[in-house]
């Protein structure tokens, strides 16, 4: 897919970052008391997923529970995994956390569903945990985080990575799940689809087996004091316009020189074919956030003709309205 850049330089490099000693020995968070109930009682559960093999070590995710027990509505609040443990082959722990978990009527007030699944790569094997909490926002509510053999231990490779949307998984009935490669950088990396307000960006996470690291796949650097914008792959579904419009087509993803106006028809050929944004990366209490700044920059092709837009008033002639 063809990808412009214009002054700007991608360094396809991890970032220095905390390693994975500092997450290996994470002391297990204080659940909080549950709330007395006048006609039900928290009954307590335990479900095993595995054994999973990494690199040639068979491991255990162990997932306790509390249920709020008795009848009433709201099914999907009545049950929280309070704590998980994932225990090597010999049934010693190698990384355990609690989750807080608070009692409000017939049920939580909020729940929390744990899965995890064997991460497969070309460099690597290790596990994926998503924890998926409800309720929660349209396209939020869960989280990832990876964990690998770092020392000889199994440990995270970082916190948990929140998006406002969703893993890239190319075969999800697959019980494995595979990392994918991105066009001109070397190693395994995760693909996260993110929503950007008005079409959806691909942003590729760098898994380092060695290093024992979780951290964006592209480093960019603006040149002559200009934004620092990552090249991205992009999904959009397009809303055909009634009326005939125009857009203004930049020839670089910023506004200089003079734009030029193409005019969008209903039957137009419109093609998505990039976007460049600032990447966000914000490490924040228990999580880390993953996504792009305001003010991204679409790449087009209009029956032929390429440019760049961004603004809301080109992007909802073209056929993008703003949404979420």
């Amino acid at each position: 897919m063809e990808m412009s850049i214009p002054f700007l330089m991608a360094v396809l490099a991890l970032a220095p970052g905390i390693g994975p000693s500092d997450w290996a020995q994470q002391s297990p968070s204080v659940a909080g008391p549950a709330q007395p109930l006048a006609d039900a009682r928290l009954e307590d559960s335990e479900r095993e997923i595995g054994p999973l093999k990494v690199r040639n070590q068979s491991f255990t995710v162990v997932l306790h529970a509390k249920r709020v027990g008795g009848t009433g509505p709201d099914l999907d609040l009545r049950e929280t995994v309070v704590r998980m443990e994932i225990r090597n082959q010999a049934g010693n722990t190698q990384y355990e956390k609690s989750f807080p978990y608070r009692v409000q009527g017939g049920g939580f007030d909020e729940t929390l569903g744990i899965t995890a699944r064997l991460l497969e790569g070309s460099e690597g094997t290790g596990l994926l945990v998503d924890y998926g909490w409800l309720p929660s926002a349209p396209l939020e509510g869960v989280t990832y985080q990876v964990f690998g053999i770092f020392g000889g231990r199994l440990v995270p490779f970082g916190k948990p990575l929140s998006v406002e949307g969703e893993l890239v998984e190319p075969k999800p009935q697959e019980a494995a799940v595979r990392t994918s490669t991105e066009p001109g950088l070397e190693g395994d990396v995760l693909d996260f689809r993110v929503w950007a307000d008005n079409f959806s960006v691909i942003i590729p996470v760098r898994v380092n087996w060695m290093m024992g690291q979780v951290r964006p796949a592209w480093r960019c650097v603006g040149l002559q004091g200009r934004r620092p914008l990552c090249p991205y792959r992009v999904e959009a579904d397009r809303v055909a316009q009634e009326e005939m419009t125009f857009v203004r087509l930049w020839s670089e993803a910023e506004e200089g020189g003079i734009a030029r106006h193409v005019v969008v028809r209903k039957n137009s050929k419109v093609e998505f074919l990039a976007a460049e944004a600032e990447q966000v990366w914000q490490e924040a209490g228990e999580e880390v956030r993953l996504g792009v700044s305001e003010d991204v920059w679409l790449k087009v092709r209009i029956d032929g003709v390429e440019g760049w837009i961004h603004t809301q008033e080109d992007l909802q002639a073209i056929g993008l309205p703003q949404a979420g």
